[in-house]
């Protein structure tokens, strides 16, 4: 009986069954990808449905299948860690690799909305990462003191963390002010496109010279930097156009064809 007791009270015999339980559960997920049979979209209906019709979790799961050597590598960055886990003297080294893959599963399952289900597991293979990871502190702490020591032999030098953060400073405000200017932009056209509310411009009908030409239903979208797209009324995307350059003051609208890097000009008013 005393045997018992003392054997159910050793450690090691709870961080085996954890780490066995997350390598049983993430060796299957890990061969699914491997053979690419889990980012798949099913039902094959949803093939011959618009896009607007088939739910965001779909889309993402089929995004997510879209790379096959990809996919392929996701699966052996699962595995490999897996089967580390099953042997003691890798179970830290094991738990080590496989941490930022349950991260990132656990997180591209809550940031993509996917099904309950999947976040459940994903949730349960992270908690059991962490809890070898726990059970194995005493070595981590180890392992982390042996590199502050190693650490300790140089000593800090003031001119080279001055120069590292005045080059960071610099680098990332000139990398910031572009991007900022991107997100920022706005005109009479474009709307607020960075939140999802871009202006939809409707073509009607065309006048040339004398001429009027038949509607044409197209569909304009202006967007940040000069970039334009235009859908003509059987969905497909118009390419005759790429981009475009807006004068407010003159109210003049250029458009450049692929063909023509002069452009044409266009007057336009807003009523």
């Amino acid at each position: 009986m005393n045997k018992t007791v003392s054997f159910l009270k050793k450690p090691d015999l709870y961080l085996g069954i954890v780490r066995y339980v997350l390598a049983m559960g993430m060796i299957p997920y890990a061969i699914t990808k491997i053979l690419r049979t889990q980012f798949v979209l099913l039902p094959a209906a949803n093939w011959q449905r618009p896009i607007e019709e088939i739910s965001g979790s779909a889309i993402a799961w089929t995004f997510l299948g879209y790379s096959p050597w990809f996919q392929v590598l996701l699966g052996f960055l699962e595995l490999i860690p897996a089967l580390l886990l099953l042997f003691r003297r890798t179970t830290l080294l094991g738990a080590i690799l496989l941490l930022p893959m349950t991260i990132n599963v656990y997180l591209i399952n809550i940031a993509l909305n996917l099904w309950d289900a999947t976040k459940q597991i994903s949730l349960i293979l992270l908690l059991l990462n962490l809890t070898v990871l726990i059970f194995k502190w005493k070595s981590i702490v180890e392992i982390v003191n042996i590199i502050i020591a190693r650490a300790k032999r140089f000593r800090f030098n003031a001119v080279e963390a001055l120069i590292n953060t005045v080059l960071v400073v610099v680098i990332g405000y000139f990398a910031m002010q572009p991007l900022i200017a991107y997100k920022n932009e706005r005109n009479e056209l474009t709307g607020d496109w960075y939140n999802l509310h871009p202006i939809e411009w409707v073509l009607t009908e065309e006048k040339i010279n004398d001429s009027i030409l038949p509607a044409r239903n197209y569909k304009a979208y202006y967007g940040a930097y000069g970039s334009y797209s235009r859908n003509g009324d059987n969905g497909l995307l118009d390419r005759d156009i790429r981009s475009y350059s807006l004068n407010k003051e003159k109210h003049e609208l250029t458009l450049f064809p692929d063909y023509d890097t002069l452009g044409k000009k266009y007057s336009y008013s807003i009523k």
